[in-house]
């Protein structure tokens, strides 16, 4: 449906606001919303509105089929910009955010929070939002090259409706406001490293929270989370199932899969492979699914993506295998090279 044919249906409809609300709040995709703003005052002002914005990236994030992922940045004689990937019908080239949409110089994609992305020169970093090409530059005096970053995160107090940008170091870490433009240091309390091989800026933001998997000074591996709320990073208990760092199977990443957080594990002796699911609300666990005869590179394997009854799985830089939930078998392999998050509304700037 056109905009020009939305214009005259509308018009002559007696269709409640509500009903339209809810509608529009159904549509996937965000190009099809932004282009309906010129339908009308009152379509624009309903499109632009927070709460809208908020429900259609709900409805979003639980649809089986939200599968659109930015891919990392390559530079090319014809082909410069961010391409797009769907795993849902399994397209690498699914179109690509173009060159000149990109803020200029930040070039590199550390991580994603609802749409949201961070970008970094080296430098310094922004937010950007491909979806409505609208960014925000991070200003602050603290010189973050001076220290070891460990990793990254961006997370969203759904109560004040705030960016949080996070930043962990050794023993320290720092939370960049976007409401405030303040940048906040505090002490960790403990010495966090990245576990090898995960690469920075995996932070997963999910149910309220952003986590990371980090390694202390003696190696043991925890699950960590940040807590938009009191602005702390505190520790969360693993699967009691998998909770010794002597057991077999080894914590490697995590993952968001159809709004559920969720741990993969990996026993390289016995070439098996497992997910944990968080219950929603609860700090409460459940298996998930169990892949036996798995191969893959022991620090870079995790998990994606569901699509339909299938798990892809990331088993090399650019190799994506599709696994059954309900066979465990492998199904189908896909090249593609994938690196941040879904696409949404979510706004950073007003």
């Amino acid at each position: 449906m056109t905009t020009e044919s939305v214009k005259k249906s509308s018009s002559s409809s007696n269709i409640p606001p509500e009903i339209i609300e809810i509608i529009l709040s159904k549509l996937s995709s965000v190009k099809s919303l932004l282009r309906f703003k010129a339908v009308s005052k009152s379509w624009n002002t309903l499109i632009s509105d927070p709460l809208f914005i908020q429900n259609h990236l709900q409805s979003s994030n639980n649809s089986p089929n939200n599968n659109l992922f930015i891919s990392s940045y390559t530079r090319g004689s014809d082909s410069r910009g961010f391409p797009l990937a769907d795993f849902e019908v399994r397209k690498s080239d699914a179109g690509k955010i173009s060159e000149e949409n990109i803020p200029n110089g930040y070039n590199s994609i550390l991580c994603e929070c609802k749409g949201v992305l961070l970008l970094s020169n080296r430098v310094k970093y922004a937010l950007w939002n491909p979806s409505i090409r609208c960014e925000m530059f991070l200003i602050y005096k603290y010189e973050f090259k001076e220290d070891y970053i460990v990793d990254y995160g961006i997370c969203y107090d759904q109560i004040t409706g705030d960016f949080k940008v996070v930043f962990i170091f050794p023993t320290k870490y720092a939370i960049y406001s976007c409401n405030n433009n303040s940048l906040t240091k505090k002490n960790l309390g403990t010495s966090y490293d990245t576990i090898g091989g995960t690469g920075s800026g995996l932070g997963i933001f999910v149910d309220g929270a952003t986590y990371w998997i980090l390694s202390d000074n003696t190696i043991s591996i925890h699950l960590v989370y940040f807590d938009p709320r009191t602005d702390e990073i505190k520790r969360m208990q693993k699967p009691d199932q998998r909770q010794s760092d002597d057991d077999k199977f080894r914590l490697m990443n995590i993952a968001s899969l159809r709004g559920r957080l969720c741990l993969y594990f990996y026993n390289k002796e016995e070439r098996i492979a497992q997910i944990w699911m968080k219950e929603k609300g609860i700090d409460k666990w459940k298996e998930f699914i169990t892949f036996h005869n798995f191969e893959a590179p022991y620090k870079l394997s995790r998990p994606i993506c569901l699509v339909e009854n299938k798990v892809v799985i990331q088993v090399e830089e650019n190799i994506f295998v599709y696994y059954s939930t309900s066979t465990d078998k492998s199904v189908n392999k896909e090249f593609v090279h994938i690196y941040a998050d879904r696409l949404s509304l979510m706004r950073i700037c007003s």
